[in-house]
């Protein structure tokens, strides 16, 4: 039986979840975004302090891109991934805004949705 495991397509995977372009791994990995781009597709062979330097800019270990998995990590999902890599070099200030924000904006969607509701109720008790 012949194993489909493609570390290439887990280091890309590994990337998106924690919402890094290949750009910004190239950048501070200290290598070309061609070059990254290669490893991703497979037609470059990188070494192991190749990767090693890759997965230290992702914060992961380097048995995390030989690992199979259907969830990242931490067993959050994609997008939430996306948004602590947004966050993890703001300051405490920052993140607080951001939390507060992502607060109201929930209260807003919740007294929006039920406003609705009592306005659908009362429309149908008049018919």
């Amino acid at each position: 039986m012949e194993n489909s495991f493609n570390y290439c397509e887990r280091l890309k995977a590994l990337r998106l979840e924690r919402g890094f372009t290949q750009e910004e791994i190239a950048l501070q990995a200290e290598i070309t975004t061609s070059y990254y781009g290669q490893i991703e597709r497979g037609t470059a062979n990188p070494s192991v302090g190749m990767l090693e330097r890759i997965c230290s800019v992702m914060e992961i270990q380097l048995s995390d891109i030989f690992t199979c998995s259907d969830t990242n990590i931490l067993g959050i999902d994609t997008i939430l991934m996306q948004i602590l890599h947004q966050l993890s070099n703001k300051t405490a200030e920052e993140k607080t805004l951001v939390l507060s924000l992502v607060k109201t904006i929930f209260k807003l969607k919740n007294s929006s949705s039920s406003s609705s509701k009592s306005k659908t109720e009362k429309m149908s008790k008049n018919i």
